[in-house]
This record gives C-alpha cells, structure tokens and sequence, in this order.
C-alpha cells in the first residue's frame, strides 16, 4: 500500500506533518493512549493542541487526570528536555459511552480545527456484559465518527481495533471480513432493550463468539467500512500489546495483559497451576512503542494521501511467528529471569503444576490455590488486615477460563501493510520512528518486561532486588520441606495400612 505519487510538493516528514495540527485522542489513559501522547509529544514537539477526551472518574475532573497522567515515569524524558510540551495537553471532558462523546459545545467549538483523530477508546474487558461493550466499543465508535464528518480540515482518523476482532479465522489477512451481525441493529438492541434481555439473548446474538470484546471490536471496523468514503479512516489493529522495548522506557508496563499476567502470576507465586497447551501454541505479542509508532506512521501516511479514491488502510501491527514466544518459553525459559530479579511482593515460591484438561485443572487449582488463599486470608483477618487473596484467586480463574479460547488455538497474521510502514518512512524519520522489534532476542525483552513489572507496576527500587531473592530462596525451601513433610506422612500412612 505504497504512497500515491500524484503531489506536487514535496513529502513533508512526521515532525513536520504534525507541526501546528490539533490531535483528538480517545482513550488516552489507557495502555496505548498513554505511549501514543508521549511519543507525539517527544518527537513532534511542535504539534499544535493534543485534545484527550477523558471522563469524571474517582472524583477527579478531566483536568485533574491529566495532570495525574503526565506524572508517571513514562513521561520522565520529557519533563527533563521539553517539559513546556506537556502545556499543548488540552483535557476534553466526555465519554465514549455517551451520545455525542457526552462533549460540550464549548469543547466542539475549541475542537474545530482538528486534523487527526486517534480512537483509541475501548473496554478490553472480556467479560462485560452485552450492552455495555455495545455502547462503548461500538455506539461509540459511530459517535467518534458523526463528530468526524463536522471538521472541515480532517486528514487521518485511526480507528485502533485488535487482530482478534474475527478470532474464528486462524489466518488474518489485512481486509475487512463479513459482519456477524448488523452494527446499527446492535446499537438498537443495546439502547432499547433491558440489559438482562439483552445478556440472556448474548450467545445468539453474537454467534457464540469467544467474548463481548472481540464482537464488539469486529462490529466497530464494519462502521469504519461503511464511513470510509465519507471520512479518512485508517484500521490499526495491534495483536496483544506489551512491554516497550526501547523507548521511552525499555520495560515500560501499566497492566498484567497476556504473557506478563502469566510470568507476575508465576514469579510472585500466586500462580500454581495453568490450563494451557505448552508444546506448539505460540502466544502473538507486540511491543507497545512499536505499535505506536507505526500508528503515527500510519496517519502520517494517511494525512499525506493524494488519492482521490475512497481507500481503507489496514495494518496487522503482529509479531512475524520467528518473534513470537511459545507458551512452553514462558514457563520454562522464563523461570530463571523472575528468579533472577524477583518481587519483593512474592507470596509463596515459584512453582506449579500444568494441564490441558480443563477438569483437572479446576481439582488442581481447588486445592493448590483456592485452598491456601483462604488460610492466608484467614491469617490476614486475625492479623486484622484486609483479606485479598481469595479475591485474587477468583479473579485468576475467571482469566484463564476466558482466556481458553485463545491460549488452544493459535492464529497466523498476515503483516504486509504493517511491514510497509518502515519502507514508507523518510530517511530523516527512520531513527525516531523505526519500527523493527525484538532486535536483542526474546529472552532480553522479557527480562526487561520482568523488570518493568517491578519498577512501574510494583513500584520497587532496583536496590530491593538482592533482599528479594533472599526471601525467595527462604520460600524455596519452605515449600520444600512442605512437600517432603506431606510426602513422608503420606509414606507414613500408606505404610501403617498395608
């Protein structure tokens, strides 16, 4: 999907392309929301007004939470170099889930003259009721759009969706596939009918897809088909997005999506047993800076189009298989990284037991897991503490229970469009905004994303590091003597009987 040549100027480059334009992006506190206005910032820095469309929430305005998400250590870099950047944050209060975004007409009249809009808003949830992903993921994507057709000056609207909007295809090409369902008849549905209809109609309405999240996303790239002549829309779709590998912070973590739930469940040992096929099922993973980057290329490329054909770009921003980890990898290899730079946090030894057979693993997690979370729960109440980790463990199993349908199958992604994006780029782009990923090797990126979890998840000094390993060995050797005391009186008892 090379550039049209039919342009009379010159290509101007990123920085360039950005300098004086208004941003609108929804979905800035998430995950990717967070490392997409950084890296506007830091390498556009003469972008015009970034405009971030955020709620009320925990009795914080919008103003409020912007100020809280510049305070993180992701945007350390530019408050030593450029800190006067961060000014051109302007907070917009609103809310996906609203008619119009919930704005007001003050913020439509300030927002006029935006040029690239990135809708980055979504629940991830899996488990969210019908409605409620409906309304978001779906209605609000429509409502990011009608607003979209009122700016005179729009060059590039990016819809972020996922590689797994269509999860019952196993080869992902980078096209739009037919729609389950009616996206306009959904959003009726999710509007009129009660919410407990609408959950108990759920299964056939979606056509048993794996969840509410990946039918919802899929619902939403039929709306970017059918507004695609009518506005600039770009398709991104990331597969499971990760720790950054180099920048701004290699590491750099806010969540414990896809492998790192795994690898933190493992090393801190709240972990014991697993559901997963570990000798061929790879898990396709993608670091977030390189996601964002090729996002910004994508609008780049999008805003700077000379066709005048009506076009949708779609990029499968996925990991090639040669980079892809097994699941075999990250329980195995992985061991001696969180051994190596364990959690202060750490709960018992690492360690635990793995199944494919569902029914074995609910036996196995019953008494390896739910057993000693409520012991340690009792303990914490004597102790006049908040119990947590029975809690924890209720949250774990419904993970992995909806996660089944991704962690038995495995899908193959096809990245042409994505891979294009580096050949694209202008020779004085090609250093801010290069896009090749594991260049080191799988074992250093998750040697940085262990480490990223203790430094920006669990807030722990590099310096704690030394006192950690030692109260993992004093686990190590409780759980051993343990195991071998049970051992012993199993022996025992066996002896007694025969």
């Amino acid at each position: 999907m090379a550039f049209e040549t039919m342009r009379s100027e010159p290509l101007q480059s990123i920085p360039k392309t950005f300098a004086g334009v208004d941003v609108f992006i929804t979905g800035g506190s998430g995950f990717m929301g967070k490392v997409l206005i950084e890296k506007l910032l830091r390498s556009c820095p003469d972008i015009g007004k970034v405009f971030v469309l955020l709620r009320e929430k925990k009795g914080k305005s919008s103003g409020e939470r912007v100020q809280d998400l510049v305070g993180i250590p992701l945007f350390d870099k530019i408050r030593e170099s450029c800190p006067d950047v961060i000014q051109k944050l302007v907070p917009i209060a609103g809310d996906c889930s609203l008619l119009k975004l919930g704005l007001h007409e003050d913020s439509l009249e300030q927002m006029k003259n935006v040029q690239i809009v990135f809708h980055a808003a979504a629940s991830v949830r899996f488990d969210d009721p019908l409605y409620k992903a409906i309304l978001l993921n779906t209605r609000g994507t429509r409502e990011v759009f009608r607003w979209a057709k009122t700016l005179k000056n729009l060059r590039a609207l990016v819809h972020i969706s996922t590689t797994y909007c269509n999860p019952e295809i196993f080869e992902v090409e980078e096209c739009i596939y037919p729609a389950k369902m009616d996206w306009q008849k959904a959003i009726e549905i999710a509007e009129q009918l009660d919410p407990e209809v609408v959950e108990t109609l759920s299964q056939k309405l979606t056509s048993f897809s794996p969840n509410t999240y990946t039918f919802t996303k899929g619902l939403a790239e039929q709306i970017c088909y059918d507004y695609h002549q009518e506005l600039p829309v770009v398709i991104f779709r990331p597969s499971i997005v990760t720790n950054a590998e180099k920048e701004p912070l290699p590491g750099w973590i806010d969540n414990f999506n896809g492998p790192i739930g795994l690898l933190v469940g493992m090393g801190t040992g709240v972990v014991r047993t697993g559901c997963i096929k570990l000798e061929n099922n790879r898990i396709n993973c993608i670091p977030v800076d390189v996601s964002i980057k090729a996002i910004i290329i994508a609008a780049w490329k999008r805003a700077n189009s000379s066709s005048s054909q009506p076009m949708l770009p779609i990029y499968n921003s996925a990991a090639e298989v040669y980079k892809t980890a097994s699941y075999r990898f990250l329980v195995d290899e992985c061991e001696e990284l969180y051994h190596k730079t364990p959690s202060s946090q750490m709960f018992w030894a690492p360690g635990g037991l793995n199944t494919n057979c569902v029914a074995a693993f609910c036996v196995v997690f019953f008494f390896s897991q739910i057993v000693p979370a409520v012991l340690l729960d009792t303990l914490l109440k004597l102790c006049r503490r908040k119990p947590i980790m029975l809690r924890l463990q209720r949250k774990i199993f419904d993970a992995t229970i909806s996660l089944l349908y991704f962690t038995e199958n495995e899908w193959v992604f096809k990245t042409d469009n994505f891979r294009g994006l580096q050949v694209d780029l202008l020779e004085q782009d090609r250093e801010a905004f290069d896009i090749s990923y594991i260049s080191q090797g799988l074992i250093p990126y998750y040697a940085d994303a262990i480490l990223g979890v203790r430094r920006y998840l669990f807030r722990e000094k590099d310096d704690t590091i030394p006192v950690a390993r030692k109260k993992m060995m004093r686990f190590v050797w409780m759980h051993r003597a343990m195991k071998y005391t049970l051992f012993s009186y199993i022996s025992y008892v066996i002896f007694c009987l025969f």
